[in-house]
Formats: C-alpha cells, sequence, structure tokens
C-alpha cells in the first residue's frame, strides 16, 4: 500500500510527506468533487491513517474543508487563494483593468472585476469615470451574492449543490422591494442568467441602482471572475443594451487569458 513511488522512480531532493501532501491535492483537482480518506487512499496507493493525518493538515490550514455531517472533503479557500496568485500573475488583473478602462469609456459609469470568494464578492479592480470616483466601493470590499449582478455570475455556473453552500447561511434580506428573498427564487434568477449570458442587478441592492454583469472564463471554460457595470438612473430600455455590452467585453476578456470557445 505504502509503494506509490518507489525509492528507485524518485529524484534524489523528493520529501515523502511534501510529495503525499501535493498528490492528495491533486486527487481533487483531477475528481472535481468531494472525496473521503478512504477513496483518496485508494486512488494514491497509501495507507489510509497516513492519507487521514496528511488531509487533516491540509484542513488545518484551510486547504481542505470538511463538508457538513459527511466524512467527505473539498478543496478550502486556502486553496484558492494560491490559485488566485496564479492567476493574478496570468494577466487577469491586467488584462481587466484594460476591458474595464474600455467598458467604461462605452457606458460611462463604474466598471468592477470581481471573484467568489467563500459566500461573498470580491472586488479585485475597480475603474471609475472622474463625475463617479468613491461611489461604488474600492478594491476589496465584499458584497453579498444574491442580490448582486456579480454575485448572480460567479454562482450562476456552479453546480447546485455548491451554490446552495455560498448561499447556506445567506438570509436574503430585503435591502430593497426587489431584492430577491429565497433560495428556489435565486435558483430560478441564476436559470435566466445563464440563457441571457449576463447577469442584471435590477435595483436589488440600493434604490435607483442597476448592474449589469457577465462571466470571465479560464482557459479550461471555468467561470473565475466576473465583470459588471452600475450606474444610477439606468433607462429601462437600455437595459439589454448594457448587458450585452457587458457580455461582449467579458468574452473579450476570457479569450485575452486563454479560453477559446470557438469560431
Amino acid at each position: 500500500m505504502e509503494n506509490r513511488k518507489s525509492a528507485k522512480e524518485a529524484p534524489y531532493f523528493m520529501i515523502q510527506s511534501v510529495d503525499r501532501t501535493l498528490s492528495i491535492l491533486q486527487s481533487f483537482i483531477e475528481e472535481r468533487r468531494p472525496l473521503g480518506v478512504s477513496e483518496v487512499a485508494r486512488k494514491l496507493q497509501l495507507n489510509k491513517s497516513v492519507v487521514h493525518r496528511l488531509m487533516l493538515t491540509l484542513l488545518s490550514h484551510g486547504y481542505l474543508e470538511q463538508l457538513k455531517n459527511t466524512d467527505k472533503y473539498m478543496v478550502g479557500p486556502k486553496a484558492f487563494e494560491l490559485g488566485s496568485v496564479y492567476t493574478n500573475s496570468t494577466n487577469l488583473v491586467d488584462e481587466g483593468k484594460k476591458i474595464l478602462i474600455e467598458l467604461v469609456d462605452r457606458v460611462g459609469f463604474t466598471a468592477h472585476l470581481a471573484i467568489l470568494e467563500k459566500d461573498s464578492v470580491l472586488y479585485m479592480v475597480n475603474v471609475e469615470p472622474d463625475h463617479l470616483k468613491y461611489l461604488f466601493g474600492a478594491v476589496g470590499q465584499r458584497r453579498p451574492v444574491y442580490n448582486t449582478a456579480l454575485g448572480k455570475c460567479l454562482t450562476a455556473w456552479l453546480p447546485e449543490e455548491q451554490v446552495a453552500k455560498v448561499l447556506e447561511h445567506c438570509s436574503f434580506e430585503k435591502t430593497t422591494e426587489h431584492t430577491i428573498g429565497s433560495f428556489e427564487e435565486f435558483r430560478k434568477e441564476l436559470e435566466r442568467v445563464r440563457q441571457l449570458g449576463f447577469a442584471v442587478d435590477n435595483e436589488e441592492s440600493s434604490y435607483g441602482v442597476r448592474c449589469f454583469a457577465a462571466p470571465v472564463r479560464s482557459k479550461d471554460g471555468d467561470v473565475i471572475a466576473a465583470i459588471s457595470t452600475s450606474g444610477y438612473g439606468v433607462a429601462e430600455e437600455k437595459m439589454n443594451e448594457l448587458g450585452f455590452t457587458v457580455k461582449s467585453l467579458a468574452s473579450q476578456l476570457s479569450r485575452r487569458i486563454g479560453y477559446f470557445d470557438g469560431p
């Protein structure tokens, strides 16, 4: 059971415990689903007790999370943070800034780039026209998922069980009369987002403000971020136009960081 890599096969510099720990994380990358200790041990041909201790170590550092009331584990927030460092190094932020500047020039409203971090939307880049500076938040600000266009975009293409986990502790507090008030209502809204390819916050987080967001995809096709534009007093007849403008520029950004969606 301990012969996953023989001494002859392993490079001289290999530290066995580090190699095994990284192999556990690789298992989650390959399987892309929650895994139990026994499954990982079988996959890696390692002793179950060894795998268990290593997974508990990863858990304690935030690289794994244990699913509530189960013996299954999933990738944790620290792994996401590590991945986001790589994402940043592959020009998501730099290319995102260029796209947001173009978006602001086209529509005249504030533009944002954000990611999903645990159960909230985390703003990574803001670009603002001079006349709207500081009105719509700053880099590092967090916003709820359920009542923002960015939150809808960042969750619309996730498996439903993952969306449920993101919103597990969401109270669906009504910030305006238009705010989504339940998980079922939110789930239906995500269907609409997937059909359109963009999301709308129609005065759901603040009266008078409408926001339009679209997903940014990695080279593997996963939604890793979203861009949006927000403004006061957006006319109803302009809503579709703004949505499709954001969608088009989000697609451009996706292609710039390696996503290919065909001809």
